[in-house]
């Protein structure tokens, strides 16, 4: 069981080589290169590399790119010799593949004017039998990955760049780009609302675009002119539709308002009294202006206050307030001097007496007016005659034809001091009928308070009060107790209220005839 090395006097070497590679990109899209390298092992050195790519074209290289230019499925393989001549050879069992991209086209409707609705369609030119995803970008915000996407709006004026990327499921894709145009409407503008005086044409200037239709046609000079004269009779508005260079339209509106004439009310004519004023006006203007001036506090007013110092004619011309029209209005203000009176220096009477009243007058005097007219017995125009039964002032007003007044007063002063009492100192009551009876007699005398008669012992043959004078039936019939008295001197005392509430008391004697 034992055992001995023996050493032989060679080595026993076995030569080989493993064939090894790989490729990138495996895939293309429609032709490009791909890298090989080698990965090939072996003890020995590696003297040759034989390359075929599967396409018919070869290469000795070690790592060798190589261009492919058409859509295919290649199976590259490599045969590698060594040093001592040993070779191996590996044939790849995943392909290079060269894949055709997809081939896209869209349509779209045409550009328009802003806001422009567009739709977009997919299509493939060439047939693809491969799964294909579809991604739109629409330049407005929008995406959307159907080969019919909806409708898009474009709101804002502008060029959108719109993007269609179609890939297969290799990964090839193309590339499909068109552009929108969003046309910006015009900017019309017709111009700010006008107003015109009626009968009186205004020109209308449209701008923004570069052709304009207005309507209506009523009052225009023309309907398809950027600037047409307008002569409507009432307020009416214009719409203008301006068309852009690239036929996009937009509209404006205009109002245009008719000022009308009007009439312009005033104040009649009227008269007014030297240095007197009076108030004029005038309606339905928006300004006014008066004239002469020197008599006016205000010329611009529509009521005035005018002091003329001599018969005027006042002119008022009122503008409307858009100074269109203007109406002119005329007032004749005739000026009355005053009129003069002097009712003369007072005067004095006694009670029951009358007396003329008689005013000097200037000649333009149209009437006389006395007051108060209690007392007046009787009227002479211009004079009065008056019967006052106590002092009074009388007041005389005159008028002329304007109506301008004077006036002036006199005092009639009324006394009661006994020139109109007459009381007899004798009477015969023998039933004659003539001075049969004593009584108090006389003018303006209002009442006898009392009346009493004494005979020469002091006794009282007669007493009688309260009574009116100038009443015989009130008297004394010279009797005493019923009895008729003799011849005698008899003595009385009388008190007397004047019709001015005067007392007047009278003493004296009377003689008793038969």
């Amino acid at each position: 069981g034992c055992v001995v090395a023996i050493t032989g006097p060679d080595t026993i070497v076995i030569h080989g080589v493993i064939a090894a590679f790989n490729f990138t990109p495996p895939i293309l899209c429609n032709s490009g290169s791909v890298q090989f390298t080698s990965t090939s092992t072996s003890s020995d050195s590696l003297t040759a590399f034989d390359w075929n790519f599967g396409d018919g074209a070869t290469s000795t290289s070690t790592n060798p790119v190589h261009f492919y230019n058409s859509p295919g499925i290649y199976f590259p393989s490599l045969k590698v010799t060594t040093s001592f001549g040993c070779t191996d050879s590996l044939l790849s069992a995943l392909p290079v593949k060269v894949v055709a991209s997809p081939q896209a086209q869209l349509t779209q409707t045409p550009d328009g004017c802003t806001p422009v609705t567009v739709t977009f369609s997919g299509s493939l030119i060439v047939p693809d039998t491969s799964s294909v995803t579809w991604q739109w970008n629409f330049g407005n915000g929008n995406t959307s990955t159907l080969i019919n996407p909806p409708a898009q709006i474009y709101t804002v004026a502008g060029t959108y760049p719109v993007n269609l990327y179609v890939t297969n499921s290799s990964g090839c894709k193309d590339t499909v780009t068109t552009s929108i145009h969003s046309f910006p409407l015009p900017n019309v503008n017709a111009g700010v609302d006008t107003l015109i005086c009626k009968g009186t044409g205004r020109t209308l200037h449209a701008t923004g675009a570069v052709s304009y239709t207005w309507t209506p046609s009523t009052g225009l000079s023309c309907t398809n002119c950027a600037s047409p004269v307008t002569l409507p009779d009432s307020v009416i508005t214009y719409t203008v539709t301006g068309t852009s260079i690239d036929g996009c339209i937009n509209t404006d509106n205009i109002i245009v308002r008719v000022q009308y004439p009007f009439v312009m009310n005033s104040s009649p004519g009227d008269t007014v009294c030297k240095g007197s004023s009076l108030t004029l006006f005038a309606s339905g203007a928006y300004t006014y202006v008066w004239s002469p001036a020197a008599s006016l506090n205000s010329t611009t007013s529509a009521t005035i206050t005018a002091t003329p110092l001599v018969s005027t004619i006042y002119r008022v011309i009122g503008t409307d307030d858009k100074n269109c029209f203007s109406d002119t209005a005329f007032i004749p203000v005739t000026v009355y001097n005053i009129p003069t009176v002097e009712a003369g220096p007072d005067k004095t009477i006694n009670v029951g007496q009358t007396i003329d009243l008689v005013p000097v007058i200037s000649s333009d005097v149209v009437d006389v007016l006395w007051s108060p007219t209690g007392s007046i017995f009787r009227s002479s125009y211009p004079a009065i005659t008056v019967k006052p039964r106590e002092t009074t002032t009388y007041d005389v007003v005159v008028k002329n034809m304007g109506g301008c007044t004077a006036r002036d007063n006199v005092t009639v002063y009324v006394i009661c001091n006994g020139a109109n009492v007459f009381i007899p100192n004798t009477f015969s009551p023998n039933g004659d009928g003539a001075n049969d009876i004593f009584y108090p007699r006389g003018t303006g005398l209002f009442s006898i308070k009392s009346a009493r008669v004494f005979n020469r012992w002091g006794e009282v043959v007669y007493e009688k009060a309260e009574f009116m004078a100038n009443d015989p039936s009130a008297g004394w019939n010279g009797t005493y107790k019923g009895k008729k008295l003799n011849t005698d001197v008899f003595i009385y005392v009388i008190e007397i209220l004047c019709d001015n509430n005067t007392l007047l008391v009278y003493k004296g004697n009377i003689a008793l005839l038969n």
